[in-house]
């Protein structure tokens, strides 16, 4: 994984984006602090999947916690859209 400041990525950006082609990360710095990752699209579309689950897993727990069934929340949101 790379790591530049902001202004080497400007100047540099054709390579960065052909290294991340390649499967190459690259860390943006500004003021040597960390302020971006750019990252092949593929990763970020798995990281994204990934997240998304996780959401949906924790609104599982929440609603088995709460007593709520899937089959309760599809119905009231149709109910839901027929009022409108």
């Amino acid at each position: 994984m790379l790591t530049m400041n902001i202004n080497q990525a400007k100047e540099q950006f054709l390579e960065i984006i052909r290294q991340i082609e390649y499967w190459e990360s690259v860390i943006l710095e500004k003021k040597g602090k960390s302020v971006a990752t750019l990252l092949p699209y593929e990763e970020y579309a798995s990281l994204r999947r990934l997240k998304n689950f996780l959401v949906m897993q924790e609104l599982s727990a929440v609603m088995k916690y709460a007593g709520i069934t899937a089959k309760e929340i599809y119905q009231n949101s149709l109910q839901e859209l027929e009022k409108r």
